[in-house]
């Protein structure tokens, strides 16, 4: 009898794309502090510190997936309803939750997930509603590991991930040699494959960021395309209802974007402050969260060594 084949192998390190993109939510956060080049730098090892690869949810949302969660659900029994169903099972807390928020609150979150902005006049409520984010991506994710156990073509197509990330890594600088005749010479080619970081400057501060960095397409990735719900797929067909601001869906799809790690840096920072100062991480207690959030990265940027 023949042996099923599962997702392991197959990539082509050749085949290669190089992003630069800009970190959701950190223009909010470099609003609340003033951050010079030393201390830049202080916030980018921490990134660069944490253990996964962020190019891994960069791979995944390139190949089609825009949420990054569905590799987690990746069985051979799945399709892409069972896959959608598990998923809106394990969002429907979060959105019950945030439905019970006052108006100002929800209005915040539902605009920075959906273009990445805060609301005009909502600024002091922009720190405690990216906390708020970063703690429902968090819960959703640890739920996501925690099913992903025993899920053998999961597990697969992740090490396979981090093994063509790997090969790529380290043909990296014979590659980044070879000659480009198409491209324009101001063609932007990192120095490494890996997740980086460009800062920009005004008067030695802070004000723009830059990530850049190079990935491969998922190990085949068209075998993994047909386990994408169409709610979830980029980009989305026409023929697909786009979900509903606030639902289970739409909070599947955009909810990751505060996953990026100079964002979970800076916030991490503050979570860790308050809860030192003993401040519950409650979002309706969003005006001595905003000022103590201010506080913290003041005294993180002036008294870290």
């Amino acid at each position: 009898m023949k042996k099923p084949e599962h997702m392991v192998v197959k990539f082509n390190t050749k085949e290669y794309s190089i992003l630069s993109l800009h970190p959701p939510f950190t223009d909010i956060l470099l609003k609340t502090t003033s951050i010079d080049q030393k201390e830049y730098q202080k916030i980018v090892e921490i990134a660069q510190g944490y253990a996964n690869d962020p190019r891994l949810i960069e791979m995944i949302r390139q190949a089609g997936d825009a949420s990054a969660k569905v590799p987690y659900l990746l069985d051979e029994h799945e399709t892409p309803e069972s896959i959608l169903e598990t998923l809106r099972s394990i969002a429907d807390p979060h959105v019950k939750y945030l439905g019970s928020l006052p108006e100002k609150v929800q209005a915040t979150i539902h605009t920075l997930l959906s273009i990445n902005k805060l609301p005009v006049g909502y600024e002091s409520y922009g720190i405690p509603a990216l906390l708020e984010i970063d703690r429902i991506q968090g819960e959703m994710i640890a739920k996501l590991k925690e099913v992903m156990r025993g899920r053998r073509m999961a597990e697969e197509f992740y090490q396979a991930n981090l093994t063509a990330l790997k090969e790529l890594d380290e043909d990296w600088k014979k590659k980044r040699k070879r000659k480009f005749p198409y491209w324009q010479k101001s063609t932007f080619i990192p120095e490494e494959a890996r997740m980086t970081y460009e800062g920009y400057f005004e008067n030695n501060r802070l004000t723009y960021l830059f990530e850049a960095c190079v990935i491969v397409d998922p190990p085949r990735s068209s075998e993994f395309k047909r386990f994408i719900p169409a709610v979830l797929k980029r980009p989305m067909a026409e023929s697909t209802t786009v979900a509903t601001t606030g639902s289970a869906d739409w909070l599947i799809r955009e909810v990751g974007k505060i996953g990026r790690h100079f964002t979970r840096a800076l916030l991490e920072i503050i979570k860790g402050h308050l809860k030192a100062e003993k401040i519950e991480l409650d979002v309706k207690n969003y005006e001595r969260i905003n000022k103590a959030a201010h506080e913290i990265l003041e005294e993180f940027i002036y008294r870290t060594p």
